[in-house]
């Protein structure tokens, strides 16, 4: 799909992603490891400049996505009395990303219809928590890179299709409560994608 004349392209993307997230809270002098893996689908459109033999995009996720919410207790930090019973502290936290912005080089493979793409991103992340302790963590944002393999199937006239797999890894996040918990977390996940596109 190289072209000898600069033109622009533009479309909608459908991606599925496994994401996993590996972190560690620290509270007080104790330090907790977890590790959360989770499945999503989201939208996303896209604009192009093709200048024949790469072409330089933005690809951007409108809305928000939301991560299912997770649920902890802990036990022994209320008065429970000699038996060592008692309700504990309940805390539920689940995060969502917002303005998702990618800016990525995608290169053809010869003229097989196949092409490489790579990309780096930014993404807003807000902590939506109840906590028993009282705390609340800030928002934060996170930058990455992905590195993607795909096809691309030109109808012809101006409209593509493309069928694309890849890989992002996130930069590591660091993120202090209000009560001085701390949390660090890193994000990486595999995605499939495939869009719709036309050329103007």
């Amino acid at each position: 799909f190289t072209s000898s004349m600069a033109e622009f392209q533009a479309g909608i993307s459908g991606s599925v992603g496994v994401y996993k997230a590996n972190g560690s809270e620290t509270e007080a002098t104790e330090t907790a490891q977890n590790e959360e893996s989770g499945k999503f689908a989201y939208p996303s459109i896209f604009l192009e400049y093709n200048t024949g033999r790469v072409s330089f995009g933005l690809d951007v996720i409108p809305g928000a996505v939301e991560s299912e919410e997770k649920g902890r207790t802990d036990y022994g930090t209320v008065d429970a009395g000699n038996d060592g019973g008692g309700n504990g502290i309940t805390h539920t936290v689940k995060v969502e990303i917002s303005r998702h912005v990618t800016l990525y080089a995608l290169v053809p493979i010869m003229d097989t219809g196949a092409f490489a793409r790579i990309a780096v991103m930014r993404v807003d992340v807000e902590t939506k928590e109840t906590l028993g302790t009282g705390s609340t963590y800030p928002d934060t944002n996170m930058t990455g890179a992905s590195l993607s393999l795909g096809y691309q199937h030109d109808t012809g006239g101006a409209v593509f299709v493309r069928a694309e797999v890849g890989y992002s890894d996130y930069e590591g996040i660091s993120v202090t409560s209000s009560t001085s918990n701390k949390v660090d977390a890193d994000v990486d996940g595999s995605w499939a994608r495939i869009s719709i596109g036309s050329t103007f």
